[in-house]
């Protein structure tokens, strides 16, 4: 993720302007009676709350003409942000308006309006549910799978729920034309969902990818290896990612993102990943010849043409900084590279032996960084290295002579990363030019 306060602040206004404009709709026109402050403010809240739910199906779309803009990582969590600062409106537009008058508990009274009290009294335990399973869905052991089913159901009847709702009551919305604009508008946000989860899946079907071989690496890491069943491979930036689909169609719950560890000049696209959860441990399983599906590609954790490389990686977090050094050494690459590689233990460094030869071909110096150096154990001669773990006085050591004509990418274990980030700017590195990929998206 690229980190700019500017732009920050540009993209939050210009979400504030369109949450506002079903407000502003409900506004033009003769304004109908006012009634009193803490009724209009617990309704305009509703308005509000209603639009931001339905921005949210725009931001977790996997639009590319979004996603280079701000990036993926950005774009995650400002979605989760703001979809906690929807829940608290909506939330407060029936508090406020109850509390005030409690005349508007007959909402909620079937004997006044059954359908009516349904609805509302649905919408209320979906906004709970929405909520509890986005915010704690690892702590409830809800699969990705089912929480993306629940989460895309639960999100599209709260907004129809409430363009329905907003419709019925009718008191800034009594022309016609303003009740057809709300619906088309948020009814346009909701065809985002099915886009997602249907057009584009059909549009897809016919670019399956086969898988060639399934490779035993490093630290219980496995690289699969796709190749296109027909035409061109799809084309990508090193250090941008995908979802996959390992199944017999595209319609389907199961996809994940991983990052293209192979070079965007491969007649194949290789992944990488770590025995660490319930998909990731059954790479080893997947079986020559089994059909695949991709969806991207995705993400701006990509590397500009003018700018020399410094890469800080942890881990698996290696895996789009090696798409990166693989494409540089196709390419002939002069530009300079520097790499910060930390692993716990030597014997596990992934990729270390292609590092090496990488090394060799293009102008790369790599820093392994051993957290776990046993005392009757040193590292080889042969490799410029460091025990212990990443720190401001470390990357003060090899920082470049020119910081300004470097690119800064991180990616790895949480902690290394919020150590690297602050790190990197006290040392005065411009926070435009740091990226960041936590891949913390599902």
């Amino acid at each position: 993720m690229r980190y700019s306060y500017r732009r920050g602040f540009s993209w939050l206004l210009l979400f504030t302007i369109l949450a506002l404009v079903p407000l502003g709709l409900a506004l033009v026109g003769p304004i109908p009676a006012v009634r009193d402050f803490w009724t209009e403010l617990g309704v305009a809240l509703g308005f509000i709350a209603l639009a931001i739910f339905g921005l949210q199906f725009l931001f977790s779309g996997r639009f590319r003409w979004v996603a280079p803009t701000f990036g993926m990582d950005n774009i995650v969590h400002f979605h989760r942000k703001m979809g906690l600062v929807a829940f608290f409106f909506i939330l407060a537009h029936p508090v406020i308006l109850i509390l005030n008058n409690t005349e508007f508990l007959s909402y909620f009274d079937p004997g006044v309006n059954l359908l009516r009290a349904i609805a509302l009294s649905y919408v209320s335990v979906a906004l709970i549910a929405i909520t509890i399973t986005s915010v704690w869905r690892l702590a409830f052991k809800l699969s990705y799978e089912k929480w993306r089913l629940l989460h895309g159901f639960l999100a599209l009847s709260i907004v129809f729920v409430g363009v329905v709702h907003s419709i019925q009551v009718s008191h800034y919305l009594d022309p016609l034309w303003k009740k057809i604009t709300l619906a088309l508008l948020l009814g346009a946000c909701m065809y985002l969902v099915l886009h997602t989860r249907i057009v584009r899946p059909w549009l897809n079907r016919k670019k399956p990818y086969r898988v060639t071989e399934v490779k035993d690496e490093r630290d219980e890491c496995w690289t699969l290896t796709l190749q296109p069943e027909s035409g061109k491979k799809m084309l990508f930036r090193p250090g941008q990612f995908a979802w996959i689909t390992v199944n017999d169609s595209p319609f389907t719950l199961q996809q994940h993102p991983f990052s293209f560890a192979s070079s965007a000049r491969d007649s194949t696209i290789s992944f990488t990943a770590k025995e660490s959860g319930d998909f990731t441990s059954t790479f080893k399983d997947i079986p020559k010849g089994a059909q695949v599906y991709l969806e991207g590609p995705f993400g701006s954790f990509t590397p500009e043409p003018d700018s020399h490389l410094f890469l800080v990686m942890g881990g698996i977090g290696i895996t789009p900084g090696m798409s990166m050094l693989r494409t540089m050494r196709d390419d002939k690459d002069p530009r300079k590279a520097i790499l910060l590689y930390a692993s716990k233990k030597w014997k596990d460094v992934t990729f270390r032996e292609e590092l090496t030869e990488i090394s060799k071909e293009i102008d790369l110096r790599i820093i392994h960084v051993i957290e776990d150096v046993p005392e009757e154990e040193d590292l080889p001669e042969d490799i410029d290295g460091e025990g212990g773990r990443i720190d401001e006085e470390m990357l003060a050591k090899y920082l470049p002579d020119k910081p300004e004509t470097f690119m800064y990418f991180i990616c790895g274990p949480g902690p290394l990363m919020d150590v690297v980030e602050i790190g990197l700017h006290n040392l005065g590195v411009d926070w435009r030019r740091i990226y960041s990929e936590r891949f913390e998206i599902v």
